[in-house]
This record gives C-alpha cells, structure tokens and sequence, in this order.
C-alpha cells in the first residue's frame, strides 16, 4: 500500500510542479521546433527591455504565495540561453494520515529547465527540456539517486492545468462559469438517479457523491473571488491565447512539451503604436547593468527609420546608480523620429528653427538645425545636449554648448532646450512633466522631467527612474526601487 501511495503521489507532485513552474519567466533557445518557424532576426526593432535576474526572484518571492510552493528561484543562463527554475514542492498529506504516512513525504525538491522561442506571429513558446526537468525527495540524501525525470504523459496534464491559471490571470473566467454549469448538471443528474433508486447503499453513494458537488460549487465563487485579486496584479500583462487565434490543442499535440502565449506589449510600452514581439534573449549585460543577468523582450515596431546598435561603439560612462538596475529600457532613436512626430513638431516649432533633428551618440544628444531670419540666408548651429538623473524619476536636460556665429547664445540655448523637450515629450507620449530651472527667469540654464513610471511602464508601476544614458543611437533608462 505504501509503495502504491508513493508512486501516486509522486505522479502528483510532478504534475503540480510543472502545473505552478511553467508560470515562470522563460529564455530564448536557437534549437529548431518543428512545425513552427522562427522569427527572423528584428530588422524594425525599435525598443527593449530588460528584466534583472533579482528583480524577476522578488516578484516570485511577492507574488507565489501558494502553500505547495516554497523557495522559489530562477536562475539565468545566458551562456546556454536557458532558465532553471527551483524550489520546494510541499503536498498535503492529510489523506495519508489514515496510513501513518510519515512526516515529510510530500516534501519534493524540483528543477523545471525552460527555453523560449517567438514566431512570426509574435506568439512566445515556452519550452520544457524533459531531461533536465525534474524532482526528488525534499529528505533525499542521494539526489542524484532518487531524482524522477518528468514523464511526457504527465506534461499535458501540466499544461491543462497551466493554462487554466493564465486564463485567470488574463482576466477570462469563463472557466469558473463552465465548472458551474458542469456542478449543477451533475447535481442535477444525480437528483433524478436519488428518486428511482432504492437499494440504501446506492442512495447512501449518491448522497454523499451530491455533497461532494455542492461543496466544490460553494468554493468557486471564493476561488473566483482569488483570481480576479491575481487577474488584477497582473494588469493584463499576460493574455492567454485562445483557439480563435491560433489552434493551441493541435500545436501542443505536436509539441507536447510546450506552451504558446501571447505577451500584451501595451503593459510595457504604451507610447509605442503597431508594436510586435521581436523576441526575447538572456544576456549578461556588462555595458549598463553592472554584469547582472537579464531577461530581454524586444519590441518591433513600423517607423520611418532603423537603426542597429549591437555592433555599435561603446565606451565607458560615469554609473548614475548607487546600485545595479532591476529594469532597463533601451530606446531606438528610431522612435524618436517618426514622421508622425516630426510633422508635428514643426506646426509647434518657434519660427527661427529651421531642419531640426536630433542624434544619440556616445558623448550626449547632438541636436542640429538652422537659425532662420526673414529675408536673411539661414545660419546653420549644432549643439550637444545632456541628460543628468537627478533622484528617483527626476532627470535634468541641459545644454553643453552650442557651435554658431553672430547669435545669441543664450536665446539658443532656450530654443534648443525647448525643441528637445518638445521631441521627448511627444515621443513618450505625456509619461514626463517638465519646468524650467536656472539662475536667469527668460533664458533658463535646464529643463528638469519629473517621469510618471506608471505611464512609462504600467507593469511595473512601484518602480522608478533610478538613471538615464544616452548610447550611440540608443537612450537608456534604468529603473528600480525608489530610493532616496
């Protein structure tokens, strides 16, 4: 009776393992999939984000609160494009008791090896390597001995049960109205069979079959209650993908060990129109996150302009942190100069500019144009501005100095500082208040942006503003807990 009890229940734990994992974050992976065809490689890549390895472990330590979880942890590998995920699997042994099962047999150690891919479509893959997944007992003393690979009959219990929470999560809950349905039909069924039976026994079977019903209906409204409290933390970040889009039971008949999800891409840039998933990566990023690892979500976007920056120059910068970033967003100058934008700009432009454009390079923003005076031919000035983080989601915009004849540098330097801060502000689309600041009250020396984070990013809006950079082509900002 033991050894069957064991095997049950380590089925179970397997199952509800992966069942709660598989809602971890994922990496990206080259192996080819069959059936599905890669994305290329982002040609219109227009923005990126980057998730820190520590700041994806305390939302898991904030928001995993399940009891049958404990200790959860990812750990990324940017060198084998792989996430591992471990932690401690707890099952309730209270229907054990019966048999004295002793203490700790519920207790299991597991590990859950993720990979991801994106399609064409923009749909993300997770994928679940079965070899390296798996789970021991939490008392082992020979891990290596007593570990239980997951078997792949058990992975689309895994993924039903999954698929059923990110559901929940997406705000849908039509499931909770389909189990009422399917509690009251049963109730139902077994009213009619309760007044033709007469044997006691049979009665005695059905009665007890019809409290079992009525308790699990009088737990979904509690369990309902729960998931719109979760739907609500997750703010439509992930939306699951239905039949309608996509025929998820044929792909994960083929893919027995995958999942297919579509990311919201509004949560993570809402100032960004016609957006797509271009795809995701892990890196070790040692230019602008202090060599923390990083899960990257890349954005494609259609705009006039693109411009590649992996090969780029880059050398070294003054650190605007006291500590390493937990989000970092890199913005493509491309955004900054879409034809939308621009045409814009020039209805507010003061009159004497003329042909302004701006450009990211490593030593600031180079801001170009031409003085223009009626009936006199336009004088050409290049100027190079600098973003200064100041305190959380405070950064200052100043110009360094300006390259001109025969004109007022001080009117100049207003007007430039003013264009840079019109093109900031449309581009981000109101995620940043400005007031000027300087000794003098009509020419001032800065413009000071105050970030509202839950315009910027709506994901995460208890974060904040903790640094910018100006790249070549790129502008980067790192954000993290608010500090003083």
């Amino acid at each position: 009776m033991d050894k069957i009890n064991l095997k049950y229940w380590r089925a179970k734990a397997a199952a509800l393992a992966l069942s709660a994992a598989i809602l971890l974050p994922a990496c990206a992976d080259q192996s080819p999939i069959p059936a599905l065809t890669p994305a290329p490689a982002p040609t219109g890549r227009i923005a990126s984000f980057f998730l820190s390895e520590d700041f994806i472990n305390q939302l898991l330590k904030e928001h995993l609160k399940a009891k049958i979880l404990q200790d959860v942890s990812i750990a990324l590998d940017p060198a084998r494009n792989q996430i591992m995920a471990r932690g401690l699997l707890k099952i309730p042994t209270d229907e054990l008791k019966a048999i004295n099962a002793e203490q700790g047999l519920g207790d299991f150690r597991f590990q859950l090896a993720i990979q991801l891919k994106t399609t064409r479509s923009g749909h993300l893959i997770i994928i679940f390597p079965l070899d390296q997944t798996f789970f021991y007992p939490a008392a082992s003393k020979n891990p290596e001995r007593d570990r239980v690979v997951i078997p792949a009959q058990l992975i689309s219990l895994a993924l039903a049960s999954a698929r059923g929470s990110l559901a929940v999560m997406s705000g849908d809950f039509s499931g909770f109205d389909k189990r009422t349905q399917q509690l009251q039909q049963q109730i139902a069924e077994i009213d009619h069979d309760l007044a033709l039976a007469k044997n006691p026994d049979e009665r005695d079977e059905l009665q007890v079959n019809r409290k079992a019903a009525e308790n699990q209906l009088e737990a979904i409204p509690l369990e309902r209650k729960q998931g719109e409290q979760m739907a609500k933390k997750m703010a439509g970040f992930l939306k699951f993908v239905g039949e309608k889009e996509i025929n998820l039971n044929e792909e994960l008949a083929v893919h027995r060990n995958a999942l297919i999800l579509r990311i919201q891409l509004g949560q993570l840039a809402p100032y960004l129109q016609g957006i797509e998933l271009g795809g995701v990566r892990l890196l070790k990023d040692e230019r602008d996150g202090s060599g923390e690892n990083f899960l990257a979500v890349d954005i494609n976007a259609s705009l006039m302009n693109s411009y590649s920056t992996e090969n780029g120059p880059h050398t070294s910068r003054p650190k605007t942190t006291a500590r390493p970033p937990e989000i970092m967003i890199r913005l493509n100058q491309a955004l900054f100069e879409s034809r939308v934008l621009v045409e814009t700009e020039q209805k507010d432009m003061d009159k004497h500019l003329k042909d302004f454009s701006i450009e990211f390079k490593e030593d600031g923003l180079h801001a170009d144009g031409k003085w223009h005076e009626p009936l006199l031919p336009s004088i050409p000035f290049s100027s190079i501005v600098d973003f200064t983080w100041v305190a959380p989601n405070v950064f200052d915009i100043r110009v360094r100095e300006i390259k001109i004849l025969h004109i007022d540098i001080k009117l100049l330097t207003h007007l430039v500082l003013d264009a840079a801060k019109n093109r900031l502000d449309k581009a981000l689309k109101g995620a940043c208040t400005f007031q000027y600041i300087g000794k003098e009250s009509d020419h001032s020396e800065a413009i000071r942006a105050t970030v509202n984070f839950a315009t910027l990013l709506p994901a995460f809006p208890k974060l904040a503003l903790t640094g910018i950079i100006i790249k070549e082509k790129e502008l980067i900002l790192k954000a993290g807990q608010p500090q003083q």
